[in-house]
Formats: structure tokens, sequence, C-alpha cells
């Protein structure tokens, strides 16, 4: 037996975790210059602003329910073949882009892109869980910055493009380019975790656990009892805060005649709080973690209502609302992934990735939909409306939160 688990152990160290980095880092420049390109695109060829709600909540369409629909075949085909299938056919879809952008083959193949990715984030997501125990908060550290840095490269990437070129189709043109790198790292270079799916194996994660780091144990995440409707609520604030302002801002922006590559740049800024604060939400204790969750979705109803308010063009103001708003964001994805996995580790599951992934695509859907129906009466009441969602959630996520207690408590 102490054979077996050295052999496991072994082929443990001969798998590389940054393929899985390098993935999370690549498809976020490609969704953020997108999202932001979406907008201002189709907005600058006098489509309604209903239809723009559409099509920027196309591929969120799909995929609210993909990585549920798709759980059982992933975990039939393993990581890295679910990866692969989801990287050739969003880079299929994309491919589209040349042909045309005209509003109903657009959201086709956003749509399909959409359901195809139901493969992808899970399946990254649950290398994590499939590893050690004592990896646990280093990976979610590192996976978090490395999806962050792909989003903050977008921007940057989309504000470079369209200063210098002063067309936004271009990025319709490039996109898909980023996607074919993705295809060549997810067929050459990543590999399926050592004891991922390993029915046939005598040797399960549990055996692995008792020759690895004693650290583990200082993992007191596993000892709490967590409601499952905690991870849920603070993602849906997370999700609902960027969706909000990736589909307002760029309208808004248009409007008020702000130069296009700003929009990347305030969004850029954003990302970079959110990225810093989203990593170090992975190390944080259950105490600090309930609570700036808490403080995050309090604070943010405010904020949306002074932004709903300020109608004339501030830069410092915009610069400070934007950073701000990255904070609240790093804080609130970070806290709802790490729980999320705390949740897959104790049930010995995946699905609960699943759920996390399809609650993001579920409000990403909604979100831009919704706006995009309140916009033709009046932008700003989008963000006061909004306000309004993050106040309901925090009473409602106060209710679950007290509830999260040590398992010898309960």
């Amino acid at each position: 037996m102490n054979e077996k688990i050295r052999d496991n152990l072994d082929n443990h160290r001969k798998w590389h975790f940054w393929p899985v980095l390098c993935l999370t880092f690549l498809y976020p420049i490609n969704l953020s210059v997108l999202g932001v390109s979406i907008p201002i695109y189709y907005y600058s060829k006098g489509i309604s602003i209903e239809i723009i709600g559409f099509l920027a909540a196309a591929i969120a369409l799909t995929y609210s329910f993909s990585p549920l629909l798709l759980n059982k075949l992933s975990e039939r085909f393993g990581r890295k073949n679910s990866v692969v299938i989801a990287t050739l056919g969003a880079t299929a879809a994309q491919i589209s882009f040349y042909f045309t952008l005209e509003p109903l083959i657009f959201i086709i193949a956003r749509l399909a892109e959409g359901f195809i990715m139901g493969f992808y984030w899970t399946n990254l997501q649950s290398t994590i869980s499939d590893s050690s125990e004592d990896k646990h908060s280093k990976y979610t550290a590192v996976y978090n910055l490395s999806w962050n840095l792909g989003v903050l490269s977008g921007l940057l990437f989309g504000a470079i493009v369209v200063f210098f070129v002063d067309d936004v189709l271009i990025v319709f043109y490039l996109t898909p380019l980023i996607l074919i790198i993705t295809c060549v790292i997810s067929v050459f270079f990543l590999k399926d975790p050592p004891y991922v799916n390993s029915q046939n194996s005598s040797i399960n994660q549990n055996n692995i656990k008792t020759d690895v780091s004693d650290s583990q144990n200082k993992n007191d995440f596993s000892k709490y009892f967590i409601p499952v409707m905690v991870p849920i609520l603070v993602i849906a604030g997370y999700s609902i805060l960027r969706g909000s302002i990736g589909f307002l801002y760029p309208i808004k922006s248009e409007m008020l005649g702000i130069e296009t590559y700003t929009v990347y740049l305030y969004i850029f800024l954003l990302v970079v709080t959110q990225a810093i604060f989203s990593t170090l939400s992975s190390f944080l204790s259950m105490k600090w973690l309930k609570c700036l969750s808490l403080i995050s979705l309090g604070l943010i109803t405010p904020l949306m209502l002074i932004f709903g308010i300020v109608v004339d063009y501030n830069a410092a103001l915009y610069i400070a609302f934007f950073l701000i708003i990255g904070i609240f964001c790093g804080i609130l994805y970070g806290s709802a992934l790490k729980l999320f996995i705390v949740l897959n580790v104790k049930k010995k599951t995946t699905k609960y990735s699943s759920i996390n992934e399809s609650l993001i695509g579920l409000f990403f859907l909604i979100t831009p939909i919704l706006l995009g129906f309140i916009a033709t009466v009046d932008l700003n009441l989008g963000f006061f409306i909004m306000s309004i969602v993050f106040l309901i959630t925090l009473v409602i996520t106060l209710i679950f939160i007290i509830q999260i207690q040590k398992d010898s408590e309960k």
C-alpha cells in the first residue's frame, strides 16, 4: 500500500498547474475585450438598447445551465478532454466573426459558445479540489490572480487597439486568435490531475492526504458547516455588480461623449483592485470572510445610487468609483469561490463548481436583459434599481451567514 501511495504521489509531482493558469488567463482576455466592445459596437450601429442587452447576454443564456447539464459528461470525459472540447467549440463559434456580425448570427454564435464553455471553467476549478488539500489556498489564490490578470490584459489590449485604430470592429477580428492559442495549450500541455476520476484506482484522494504535509490540518474551513446559500448569494452579488457595470457604463459613456478607449481603462482599474482582493480573499479566515462579504454588499448599495445621480463626467470621481467597486468585486468573488471549493471537498464532489459557474452565467444573463429594458426609460434608473437589489441581497445573506458555525458546535 505504501508503495502504491508513493507511486501516486510521484504522478502528482509530474502534474503541473501552469497549463490551467494559462487557460484561466487567456480566455478572460477574450471575454473582457468582447464584453466592453459589444455594447459600444452595436450602439454605434443604431441597434436598440433592448437588443444590445440580448446581444451582451447571449453567451450567458446557455452558460447559465450548461455547467450543470454537462457536469456528468465532464466526469466521464475527464478534465483534459472536457477542456479541449470547450476550446475547440468556442474557437469555431468565434470564427463566425470573420464572416458577419449581423445580430441574429452573432447571437447564435454566442449561444453556442456559452453552451460548450460549460465544460471549461468547471473543470479548471475542479483541478483545485482534485489536488492535495494543503495546496488549495495556494492554487485558489493563483487561479484568482490568473483570470483577473487575463481580464486586465484584455481591457488594456482593447484600449490600446481602439486608441490607435479608432474602430472597435477590429476587436472582433482579433479575439478568435486568442482562442486558437487556448486550443494549442489544452491539446498539447494540459493533463488530468493524477487522481481525478479514479474509479479504477485503488488509491483515492483520502489515501494521498495521509502522506502529504500536515499543514492541511490548519485549514479550518473544512471544520465549518457552510449553508450553500451563502456562496450562492455572494456570487450572485458579484455577478450582478459586474454585469450591471459592464453593461450600463459603456452605454453611459457613449451618451456622455466620453472617449471610447477610456471605457476600457476605467474597467481596467476596476479589475486591478478586483485581482488584488480576490487573491487576498483566498487567505481570509472564516471570520474575516463573513465580515468583508457583508461589508461589500452593504457599501455597494450607496455607491450605485451615487453613480446613478452623477450625470456629469468627472475623471477623478470615475477613477475612485471603479477602484472601489473592484475591491468589492474581488472580495465577493474570492470569498464565494473559496466556499464553493470547500463544499466540493467536504461533499467529495465537483457539482459546486458547476453551481458556481451556472450562477455566474445566470446572473450575467438576467442583468443586461433587465437593464436593457430599464435603460430605455432612463439609463440612471438602472443604477437605482441595482442598489435596491444589493440591499435585498445583503439582508438575505445576513440571515444565512449567521448560520455558519463549526461542525463541533452544531
